[in-house]
């Protein structure tokens, strides 16, 4: 009797040690921590920063858009995901949308690997490794895989200043470690 429970068990301790929760759709939680899977999150909000009001997740991790990407396709895969996870949501869920961010420009896009990624104004959407904890933008600027890593205001415009400058990004602001 008690061996039939043993897949069970063994399969409930598989999902969580990979982190899944009957929530997760709806936890709000963003991750940079360096997974794609850890971007998935349930709303779009925005946070005060020195380049002005931004996208970010409900606990105040930054969104980031990357220049070679299309309103309808990510060029962001492998690596690259890991040190720009994916901003995605689970199943057909639609983000919630909060703060100073505008449901009208709110979107998504299927990624090559059938994930769905939020878009805001046409541009996917991802966090940054390198971005510790919330109301971070350690990304901002950074000439990383192949383009320009931005912020995006809440009026879906991309910043491409550095704060209290209006030169050229620089990509001197990247870890060392992600290249």
């Amino acid at each position: 009797m008690i061996s039939k429970w043993w897949p069970i068990a063994g399969l409930m301790l598989v999902l969580t040690s990979c982190g899944y929760s009957a929530n997760a759709g709806s936890s709000g939680n963003a991750s940079a921590s360096g997974s794609a899977t850890q971007g998935v999150v349930s709303s779009v909000s925005s946070i005060n920063s020195k380049y002005g009001e931004i996208l970010a997740s409900s606990s105040g991790h930054t969104y980031y858009m990357f220049e070679p990407d299309t309103s309808t396709t990510s060029d962001c895969y492998g690596a690259c995901a890991t040190a720009w996870p994916p901003v995605t949501v689970a199943g057909t869920a639609s983000p919630e949308v909060s703060g100073g961010a505008k449901k009208s420009l709110v979107g998504t896009i299927t990624r090559t690997d059938g994930t769905r990624q939020v878009t805001y104004n046409g541009h996917p959407l991802y966090t940054f490794s390198g971005d510790s904890g919330p109301n971070l933008t350690n990304g901002q600027g950074i000439d990383h895989f192949g383009g320009y890593w931005y912020v995006v205001g809440v009026d879906g415009t991309v910043i491409t200043t550095s704060a209290g400058s209006s030169s050229s990004p620089s990509s001197s602001q990247a870890p060392s470690s992600l290249y």
